[in-house]
């Protein structure tokens, strides 16, 4: 590991740091850190990812009772937390969305911009932006009203009607102009979209809040269909990854390593959930599953997505 460390300067090294940007904000146990991966970041005093990247590797080799494969692995997990994140960007950018939401984001007042682009762009939930700007989810709610607001003109629906014309609308259809029988249309979303289904159910939104809320056009029928059905299919995903977790017992580990690096008993962290110690103590073990607002809360809780809980 020492000499692997001599020809990498910092964790991050052979990591493109402008392809953090979007999440270096984001804490460092998004990576999903093991216990003792978790020790060496609160030794170096690491808190982001964006800190994790440019920290380094000498600074940690210097610590006692290090255990070099900590080291190995965090920088492992790093870069494929960064290919997993470019994965999703590479669908998104062969979607049909690119083109219109990069003209709308350069037509959105700057300051709400950067908000527009990490809803619309990368899918991010509320309060996944709030956390990383120190503000409520109602106050991201607030800055993506005004941007929206600037993209309600007469001449934007007409481009936005256009562009789903020509992009969108042929996903629901037949030959005949017939609109295809829903496992169809799931199977042709789910090919269009791949690994960006979040980033293209967040645009469905965008758009029917924005040109299609009160009309009843064919339009605005396809549009209200396709919301509802990547939903499902996000929440599916979602939903799969949480049941893998499960099976595997992931769930408690995850829990009791996070607790842990809190430095919070089982008592604090049940007071902070509004629920019994038993409780945590029983997901610990793994002999019961958090479900539903529990796991929202946790992931409120511990500062992180809630993927994070449920990734194997």
């Amino acid at each position: 590991m020492r000499a692997v460390a001599k020809k990498v300067t910092t964790f991050g090294e052979k990591i493109n740091l402008n392809q953090l940007r979007p999440f270096k904000n984001h804490p460092v146990e998004c990576l999903v850190l093991n216990e003792r991966e978790a020790k060496l970041c609160a030794a170096l005093n690491i808190k982001t990812i964006g800190h994790l990247a440019e920290t380094p590797v000498n600074k940690a080799l210097t610590l006692r009772n290090l255990w070099y494969r900590s080291v190995e692995s965090l920088m492992s997990k790093l870069a494929q937390f960064v290919s997993n994140w470019h994965d999703v960007e590479a669908d998104f950018l062969k979607t049909p969305f690119t083109e219109i939401l990069q003209k709308m984001a350069r037509f959105v007042p700057e300051k709400e911009r950067v908000f527009f682009i990490r809803r619309y762009f990368y899918g991010e939930t509320l309060s996944e932006i709030g956390k990383d700007y120190g503000l409520t989810r109602e106050a991201v709610r607030q800055k993506l009203l005004k941007a929206k607001k600037s993209l309600q003109t007469p001449n934007w629906e007409k481009l936005v009607n256009q562009y789903l014309e020509k992009h969108i609308i042929p996903l629901f259809k037949d030959e005949k102009g017939k609109i295809l029988a829903r496992e169809e249309i799931i199977k042709r979303l789910q090919t269009e979209f791949g690994n960006a289904l979040p980033v293209a159910c967040a645009t469905f939104i965008l758009f029917e809040q924005l040109y299609f809320s009160d009309k009843n056009t064919e339009i605005a029928k396809i549009v209200r269909i396709g919301r509802k059905l990547l939903e499902k299919m996000v929440k599916r995903a979602f939903d799969a990854q949480y049941r893998r977790a499960c099976r595997q017992g992931e769930i408690g580990k995850k829990i009791r390593m996070l607790r842990r690096l809190h430095g919070w008993t089982q008592e604090q962290l049940a007071k902070k959930l509004s629920c019994a110690r038993i409780t945590v103590n029983m997901w610990e073990k793994g002999k019961s599953i958090p479900k539903g607002k529990n796991i929202e809360k946790l992931a409120q809780v511990f500062g992180v997505p809630k993927e994070a809980l449920v990734m194997g």
